[in-house]
Protein backbone atom coordinates (compact mmCIF):
# COMPACT_ATOMS: atom_id res chain seq x y z
CA UNK A 1 0.00 0.00 0.00
CA UNK A 2 2.81 2.45 0.79
CA UNK A 3 4.80 1.70 -2.43
CA UNK A 4 1.54 2.66 -4.52
CA UNK A 5 0.98 5.45 -2.74
CA UNK A 6 4.77 6.88 -3.26
CA UNK A 7 3.79 5.29 -7.26
CA UNK A 8 1.32 8.13 -7.04
CA UNK A 9 3.13 10.80 -5.82
CA UNK A 10 5.98 10.56 -7.99
CA UNK A 11 3.52 10.39 -11.03
CA UNK A 12 2.01 13.57 -9.43
CA UNK A 13 5.04 15.51 -8.98
CA UNK A 14 6.22 13.97 -12.29
CA UNK A 15 3.44 15.37 -14.50
CA UNK A 16 3.71 18.88 -12.36
CA UNK A 17 7.56 18.92 -13.27
CA UNK A 18 6.05 18.40 -17.15
CA UNK A 19 3.84 21.52 -16.54
CA UNK A 20 6.31 24.04 -15.48
CA UNK A 21 8.83 22.74 -18.27
CA UNK A 22 6.01 23.26 -20.68
CA UNK A 23 5.03 26.68 -18.89
CA UNK A 24 8.74 27.45 -19.27
CA UNK A 25 9.41 26.45 -23.29
CA UNK A 26 6.21 28.30 -24.11
CA UNK A 27 7.30 31.49 -22.41
CA UNK A 28 10.52 31.14 -23.84
CA UNK A 29 8.96 30.52 -27.41
CA UNK A 30 6.81 33.73 -27.33
CA UNK A 31 10.19 35.92 -25.83
CA UNK A 32 11.83 34.59 -29.16
CA UNK A 33 9.35 35.27 -31.39
CA UNK A 34 8.63 38.81 -29.64
CA UNK A 35 12.65 39.45 -30.07
CA UNK A 36 12.42 38.29 -33.71
CA UNK A 37 9.55 40.30 -34.67
CA UNK A 38 11.18 43.43 -33.18
CA UNK A 39 14.76 42.85 -34.78
CA UNK A 40 13.09 42.33 -37.63
CA UNK A 41 10.92 45.50 -37.79
CA UNK A 42 14.29 47.62 -36.98
CA UNK A 43 16.14 45.91 -39.97
CA UNK A 44 12.64 47.02 -41.90
CA UNK A 45 13.15 50.25 -40.69
CA UNK A 46 17.28 50.73 -41.50
CA UNK A 47 16.31 49.47 -45.23
CA UNK A 48 13.65 51.80 -45.92
CA UNK A 49 15.08 54.48 -44.35
CA UNK A 50 16.62 57.10 -47.85
CA UNK A 51 19.03 58.61 -46.32
CA UNK A 52 22.37 57.09 -48.10
CA UNK A 53 23.43 57.53 -51.48
CA UNK A 54 25.66 54.74 -53.03
CA UNK A 55 25.04 55.61 -56.86
CA UNK A 56 24.80 51.69 -57.37
CA UNK A 57 23.05 52.25 -60.70
CA UNK A 58 25.76 54.54 -61.47
CA UNK A 59 28.30 52.07 -60.82
CA UNK A 60 26.93 49.43 -62.86
CA UNK A 61 26.13 51.61 -65.38
CA UNK A 62 29.91 52.42 -65.64
CA UNK A 63 30.97 49.26 -65.09
CA UNK A 64 31.59 48.40 -69.08
CA UNK A 65 31.51 44.76 -69.44
CA UNK A 66 33.69 44.75 -72.19
CA UNK A 67 36.88 45.77 -70.14
CA UNK A 68 36.95 42.06 -69.88
CA UNK A 69 37.26 40.52 -73.27
CA UNK A 70 40.13 38.00 -74.43
CA UNK A 71 40.95 38.05 -77.71
CA UNK A 72 43.08 35.32 -78.33
CA UNK A 73 44.29 33.54 -81.39
CA UNK A 74 44.28 29.45 -81.33
CA UNK A 75 43.73 26.31 -83.60
CA UNK A 76 40.97 24.32 -83.45
CA UNK A 77 41.16 21.16 -82.20
CA UNK A 78 39.36 17.70 -83.22
CA UNK A 79 37.31 16.22 -80.32
CA UNK A 80 35.13 13.76 -81.59
CA UNK A 81 34.23 13.21 -85.41
CA UNK A 82 33.12 16.49 -86.98
CA UNK A 83 33.19 18.65 -83.56
CA UNK A 84 36.45 21.08 -82.92
CA UNK A 85 37.01 22.83 -79.31
CA UNK A 86 39.33 26.01 -79.33
CA UNK A 87 42.85 25.09 -77.58
CA UNK A 88 43.80 28.53 -75.88
CA UNK A 89 47.23 27.13 -75.08
CA UNK A 90 48.95 28.61 -78.69
CA UNK A 91 48.55 30.66 -81.28
CA UNK A 92 51.24 29.47 -83.92
CA UNK A 93 50.21 26.30 -84.92
CA UNK A 94 48.81 25.12 -88.30
CA UNK A 95 45.35 27.14 -89.59
CA UNK A 96 45.23 29.35 -86.65
CA UNK A 97 41.57 30.71 -86.05
CA UNK A 98 40.53 34.12 -83.99
CA UNK A 99 39.09 33.35 -80.58
CA UNK A 100 36.47 35.76 -78.95
CA UNK A 101 35.76 34.68 -75.14
CA UNK A 102 33.53 37.59 -73.63
CA UNK A 103 33.76 39.13 -70.31
CA UNK A 104 31.95 36.47 -67.65
CA UNK A 105 28.71 36.69 -66.74
CA UNK A 106 26.73 36.71 -63.74
CA UNK A 107 28.47 37.37 -60.56
CA UNK A 108 28.88 35.48 -57.61
CA UNK A 109 27.94 38.36 -55.19
CA UNK A 110 24.47 39.81 -54.59
CA UNK A 111 25.34 43.62 -55.34
CA UNK A 112 28.19 44.91 -56.94
CA UNK A 113 29.61 46.85 -54.09
CA UNK A 114 30.03 46.47 -50.40
CA UNK A 115 27.39 47.97 -48.14
CA UNK A 116 26.14 49.21 -45.17
CA UNK A 117 23.80 46.94 -43.14
CA UNK A 118 22.96 45.61 -39.31
CA UNK A 119 23.62 42.02 -38.27
CA UNK A 120 22.00 40.38 -35.40
CA UNK A 121 23.64 37.90 -33.69
CA UNK A 122 22.15 34.53 -32.41
CA UNK A 123 22.35 35.92 -28.91
CA UNK A 124 20.14 38.60 -30.21
CA UNK A 125 22.93 41.09 -30.23
CA UNK A 126 23.29 43.79 -32.96
CA UNK A 127 26.13 44.68 -35.06
CA UNK A 128 26.14 48.13 -35.91
CA UNK A 129 29.20 49.81 -37.06
CA UNK A 130 30.14 52.33 -39.49
CA UNK A 131 33.13 50.86 -40.54
CA UNK A 132 31.35 48.15 -41.80
CA UNK A 133 30.44 47.17 -44.88
CA UNK A 134 28.75 43.99 -46.05
CA UNK A 135 27.90 41.78 -49.09
CA UNK A 136 26.47 38.67 -49.75
CA UNK A 137 27.78 35.63 -51.32
CA UNK A 138 25.31 33.88 -53.45
CA UNK A 139 27.82 30.34 -53.96
CA UNK A 140 28.91 29.94 -50.74
CA UNK A 141 25.44 31.62 -48.75
CA UNK A 142 27.83 33.37 -46.51
CA UNK A 143 27.98 37.20 -45.41
CA UNK A 144 30.65 39.03 -46.17
CA UNK A 145 32.60 41.73 -44.17
CA UNK A 146 34.91 44.56 -45.25
CA UNK A 147 36.13 47.03 -43.23
CA UNK A 148 38.49 50.07 -44.28
CA UNK A 149 40.57 48.78 -47.18
CA UNK A 150 41.26 45.33 -45.58
CA UNK A 151 40.11 42.51 -47.78
CA UNK A 152 36.86 41.04 -46.93
CA UNK A 153 36.28 38.18 -45.07
CA UNK A 154 33.03 35.57 -44.74
CA UNK A 155 31.39 36.18 -41.11
CA UNK A 156 31.34 33.21 -39.69
CA UNK A 157 27.38 31.82 -40.23
CA UNK A 158 27.02 30.23 -36.69
CA UNK A 159 27.10 33.44 -35.29
CA UNK A 160 24.38 35.24 -37.27
CA UNK A 161 20.53 34.77 -36.93
CA UNK A 162 19.85 37.53 -39.40
CA UNK A 163 21.27 40.63 -41.21
CA UNK A 164 20.35 42.94 -43.80
CA UNK A 165 22.18 45.28 -46.59
CA UNK A 166 21.16 48.83 -47.27
CA UNK A 167 21.21 49.88 -50.39
CA UNK A 168 20.57 53.79 -51.46
CA UNK A 169 16.41 53.00 -52.06
CA UNK A 170 15.62 49.55 -49.99
CA UNK A 171 17.74 46.88 -49.12
CA UNK A 172 17.88 43.31 -48.88
CA UNK A 173 16.91 41.19 -45.57
CA UNK A 174 18.27 37.83 -44.46
CA UNK A 175 16.99 35.56 -41.96
CA UNK A 176 17.70 31.86 -40.78
CA UNK A 177 14.02 29.89 -41.54
CA UNK A 178 14.17 26.66 -38.92
CA UNK A 179 10.88 25.18 -40.33
CA UNK A 180 12.64 24.93 -43.90
CA UNK A 181 16.36 24.54 -43.00
CA UNK A 182 18.37 25.52 -40.22
CA UNK A 183 21.62 26.31 -42.44
CA UNK A 184 20.68 28.84 -44.66
CA UNK A 185 19.64 32.25 -45.13
CA UNK A 186 16.72 33.45 -46.87
CA UNK A 187 15.94 36.78 -48.40
CA UNK A 188 12.23 38.02 -47.16
CA UNK A 189 9.92 38.82 -49.38
CA UNK A 190 7.27 39.63 -46.82
CA UNK A 191 6.54 38.29 -43.41
CA UNK A 192 4.07 38.36 -41.80
CA UNK A 193 1.38 36.67 -38.86
CA UNK A 194 -0.24 34.12 -41.02
CA UNK A 195 1.84 33.79 -44.28
CA UNK A 196 5.32 34.80 -44.74
CA UNK A 197 7.56 34.27 -47.95
CA UNK A 198 11.10 34.02 -48.70
CA UNK A 199 13.70 33.69 -51.36
CA UNK A 200 16.75 31.04 -51.62
CA UNK A 201 19.33 32.25 -53.48
CA UNK A 202 22.22 29.39 -54.91
CA UNK A 203 24.44 30.19 -57.53
CA UNK A 204 26.40 28.16 -59.74
CA UNK A 205 29.53 28.83 -62.21
CA UNK A 206 29.71 27.12 -65.57
CA UNK A 207 33.03 27.64 -67.95
CA UNK A 208 32.28 28.46 -71.09
CA UNK A 209 32.16 25.51 -73.79
CA UNK A 210 32.24 26.82 -77.09
CA UNK A 211 32.50 24.72 -80.24
CA UNK A 212 32.71 24.09 -83.31
CA UNK A 213 33.12 22.07 -86.60
CA UNK A 214 34.82 24.76 -88.53
CA UNK A 215 31.07 26.13 -90.36
CA UNK A 216 29.09 26.30 -87.20
CA UNK A 217 29.63 27.38 -83.46
CA UNK A 218 27.84 25.98 -80.69
CA UNK A 219 28.07 26.88 -76.91
CA UNK A 220 29.00 29.63 -74.95
CA UNK A 221 31.87 31.90 -75.36
CA UNK A 222 31.64 33.22 -71.52
CA UNK A 223 32.13 31.87 -68.30
CA UNK A 224 29.05 32.60 -66.53
CA UNK A 225 28.04 32.72 -62.60
CA UNK A 226 24.64 31.48 -62.94
CA UNK A 227 21.62 32.13 -60.17
CA UNK A 228 19.10 29.46 -59.06
CA UNK A 229 16.31 31.54 -57.14
CA UNK A 230 13.67 29.16 -54.69
CA UNK A 231 10.70 30.57 -53.62
CA UNK A 232 8.81 29.44 -50.64
CA UNK A 233 5.67 30.06 -48.71
CA UNK A 234 5.01 29.29 -44.75
CA UNK A 235 1.79 29.11 -43.45
CA UNK A 236 3.07 30.44 -39.60
CA UNK A 237 -0.25 29.30 -38.11
CA UNK A 238 0.31 25.27 -39.23
CA UNK A 239 4.16 25.42 -39.36
CA UNK A 240 3.97 24.13 -42.93
CA UNK A 241 5.80 25.19 -46.20
CA UNK A 242 5.91 24.78 -50.05
CA UNK A 243 7.94 25.87 -52.73
CA UNK A 244 6.27 27.64 -55.74
CA UNK A 245 7.15 29.52 -58.70
CA UNK A 246 6.19 33.20 -59.47
CA UNK A 247 3.75 32.13 -61.52
CA UNK A 248 0.16 33.08 -61.42
CA UNK A 249 -0.82 29.31 -61.83
CA UNK A 250 2.07 28.10 -58.82
CA UNK A 251 0.73 30.93 -56.75
CA UNK A 252 -3.17 29.43 -56.45
CA UNK A 253 -1.44 26.35 -55.94
CA UNK A 254 -0.05 27.28 -52.81
CA UNK A 255 -2.36 29.14 -51.23
CA UNK A 256 -5.03 27.26 -52.31
CA UNK A 257 -6.56 28.15 -49.12
CA UNK A 258 -7.00 31.18 -49.94
CA UNK A 259 -8.07 30.81 -53.13
CA UNK A 260 -10.61 33.54 -52.95
CA UNK A 261 -8.73 36.21 -51.92
CA UNK A 262 -6.03 35.32 -54.02
CA UNK A 263 -8.42 35.44 -57.41
CA UNK A 264 -9.85 38.75 -56.14
CA UNK A 265 -6.13 39.88 -56.02
CA UNK A 266 -5.34 38.85 -59.58
CA UNK A 267 -8.52 40.58 -60.77
CA UNK A 268 -7.83 43.93 -59.34
CA UNK A 269 -4.13 43.37 -60.70
CA UNK A 270 -4.68 41.37 -63.67
CA UNK A 271 -2.37 43.86 -66.05
CA UNK A 272 0.10 43.20 -63.46
CA UNK A 273 3.63 40.92 -64.29
CA UNK A 274 4.35 38.71 -61.23
CA UNK A 275 7.36 39.87 -59.87
CA UNK A 276 8.61 40.09 -56.51
CA UNK A 277 6.42 43.68 -55.49
CA UNK A 278 3.30 42.00 -56.57
CA UNK A 279 4.24 38.81 -54.47
CA UNK A 280 4.84 40.90 -51.57
CA UNK A 281 1.76 42.90 -51.74
CA UNK A 282 -0.64 39.75 -51.98
CA UNK A 283 0.97 38.38 -49.07
CA UNK A 284 0.53 41.42 -47.74
CA UNK A 285 -3.09 41.44 -47.92
CA UNK A 286 -3.29 37.64 -46.83
CA UNK A 287 -2.14 38.76 -43.99
CA UNK A 288 -4.42 41.12 -43.00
Amino acid sequence: MKSKFLLSISIILFLSGSSVAQINNDTSKRVAVSLDSFLFRLMVDYVSADTLVLNISEFEKNNISHLGEEHRLVIPILANPGVYEQDNSSYDKFLPSVYHKEVTHGSPFLIPLYVPGLVVTRSYGIVNKKEFLYNYDKVTGNLLLKKDKESPIAVDRELVNSFCLKLDKGGYIFMRVPLISSNEFFQVINKGSKYSCYKLFKNIFINANQKTNGYITDGKDYDEYQDIETYYMVDERKEEWAIFELTRKSIKKTFASQIHAINKYFKDHRYDVITESVLANLVEELNK
